[in-house]
C-alpha cells in the first residue's frame, strides 16, 4: 500500500542498506486500502491535537507534501478546495465547535466560514445555512501516487517481492528471520531491521514478533455509491469536496446523537460515542483528449460497518438508498434513481485507539511498528515515511 511504498521511498533516497518491501497481493495496487479509498487529500481539519497528535501533525504536513510529490511525478491531482456544510443551526455549531476549532489549532491554511450564499457561488447546487471553506483539500489519483512510489523506489533498488505471505519473523540475536510462502514456494532470510506497515494485518505481524503485543485491528468497511454529474445540471458540482457537518454517534447501535454539541462532546470525551465525517461527495478524474481533468463522476461515502472480516467487500452492503438519504439534504436535486453502487474497502482500524501507532517494539528496538494507518493515511504517507526513516537513521 500506500505507506509501505512511500517508506520504501524515503529509505531508499537516505540509506545505502539492501532494502525489500514484502507485499501479500499479487500487485502493489490489490484489494488494500490504497486502492479502495476515496482519494481525498485531506487538510486536517478533523484532527485533534490531544487525541490524535500524530493525525494532526502530519496531515497538514502532507497535504503541502502530496501536491509537490504529484507535481514532480506527474501524479493527477488537483487542489479543489472543500465545504464542510450546515444545514440548521446545530450543524453550524459542530461545524464551528469541532471542525473550525481544530482546523485553527493544527494551522490549516485558508480555513473560514461562509453565509449560505457563499456556498451556492461556490456550488450552486449545494444547500446549506453556512459552512466550513478548506481551500487547500483536493482530490488525487491514488493509485497513481503508489505507482509513481513503486517506479522511483525500483529505480534506486528496492526489491519489491509481491504475492508473498509473511508467514514468521524470528528474532535472533541482533537480527530477524523472516520466513515467506510464495506459490508453493517457502524462503527465509536474516533481517537487521524490520518495519511492519501490514495494514490490516499489522497486529499479526506484531504478535509474530512479541506475543504480548497489545495491538488488535477491527476491520471498518467503508462502502460507497456514485452518481454522474453530467446526467443533469441540478445535481452538476463545479468539483469541490462536499462534507456534511460531523456528528457523534452511540457505539452500542450507531444511532445519532441528536443534542447540543456540549453534551455530545461529553459523550465522545467520555468514549460512549464515536465521531464521524458523514457521507461525502468527491469528484474523481477523467482523461480527456490525453489530459487529465476532473471528470463527470462523483463518488459518496464511505458507510461505517464494524464486526466485518479482513477481506470482507460485499457482505450485506448499503442499498443505494443509504446514500440518498445521507446527502439530499445538502443536495437537494439529487434523486434516488441517479445512484449506483460502487465501491467497497475496509480500514485498519486500531481498536481502542484514535491515533495512528508508530513504535519500535518495546522487545526489540530494530522492529518498527506502523499499526492502526487508516484514514488520512494516504494524505500523511510522505511525512510518515520520512517520520519512520529518521527513526531507522536513529538506530
Amino acid at each position: 500500500g500506500v505507506v509501505g511504498c512511500s517508506t520504501a521511498y524515503e529509505l531508499s533516497r537516505q540509506i545505502k542498506d539492501d532494502i525489500f518491501l514484502i507485499e501479500r497481493n499479487d500487485s502493489i495496487l490489490s484489494d488494500n486500502q490504497s486502492s479502495r479509498n476515496s482519494g481525498v487529500v485531506h487538510a486536517g481539519v478533523y484532527y485533534s491535537k490531544d487525541k490524535s497528535p500524530l493525525k494532526a501533525r502530519f496531515c497538514v504536513e502532507g497535504n503541502s507534501m502530496m501536491y509537490r510529490f504529484c507535481e514532480e511525478y506527474r501524479v493527477p491531482c488537483r487542489m479543489t478546495g472543500k465545504l464542510v456544510v450546515a444545514t440548521n443551526s446545530l450543524e453550524e455549531e459542530y461545524v464551528r465547535e469541532l471542525v473550525l476549532s481544530r482546523a485553527l489549532e493544527n494551522g490549516v491554511p485558508g480555513v473560514e466560514m461562509i453565509d449560505g450564499r457563499r456556498v451556492a457561488e461556490l456550488e450552486p447546487n449545494v444547500r446549506g445555512t453556512s459552512a466550513l471553506l478548506v481551500p487547500t483539500s483536493g482530490i488525487v489519483d491514488a493509485s497513481g501516487v503508489v505507482r509513481a512510489l513503486r517506479n522511483v523506489s525500483s529505480s534506486r533498488g528496492v526489491n519489491f517481492l509481491t504475492g508473498s505471505i509473511v508467514t514468521s519473523i524470528v528474532p535472533k540475536g541482533e537480527s530477524f528471520v523472516v520466513t515467506t510462502k510464495t506459490g508453493n514456494s517457502i524462503d527465509s532470510f536474516d533481517a537487521g531491521m524490520v518495519i511492519n506497515s501490514a495494514g490490516l494485518y499489522s497486529d499479526d505481524i506484531a504478535r509474530m514478533v512479541n506475543p504480548d503485543s497489545p495491538y488488535e485491528i477491527e476491520p471498518v468497511r467503508g462502502e460507497s455509491a456514485k452518481f454522474y454529474k453530467s446526467s443533469r445540471p441540478d445535481i452538476f458540482l463545479n468539483g469541490m469536496n462536499v462534507y456534511p457537518a460531523p456528528y457523534g454517534f452511540y457505539n452500542a447501535n450507531g444511532n445519532k446523537i441528536f443534542a447540543s454539541f456540549s453534551k455530545c462532546k461529553r459523550h465522545l470525551d467520555a468514549g460512549i460515542a464515536s465521531e464521524t465525517v458523514g457521507i461525502h461527495l468527491t469528484s474523481t478524474f477523467d482523461f480527456v483528449d490525453g489530459k487529465c481533468v476532473v471528470g463527470a463522476t462523483v463518488t459518496m461515502g464511505p458507510t461505517t460497518t464494524v464486526g466485518v472480516g479482513k477481506e470482507d467487500f460485499s457482505s450485506h452492503l448499503r442499498p443505494e438508498s443509504h446514500y440518498f438519504d445521507s446527502v439530499r439534504s445538502y443536495l437537494p436535486g439529487l434523486r434516488l434513481e441517479d445512484i449506483t453502487l460502487h465501491q467497497a474497502g475496509i480500514r485498519a482500524k486500531l481498536k481502542g485507539y484514535s491515533d495512528f501507532v508508530i513504535e519500535r517494539d518495546p522487545e526489540y528496538s530494530n522492529f518498527i511498528n506502523l499499526i492502526g494507518i487508516d484514514s488520512p493515511g494516504l494524505t500523511c504517507c510522505l511525512p510518515i515515511a520520512k517520520y519512520v526513516c529518521g527513526m531507522v537513521k536513529d538506530g
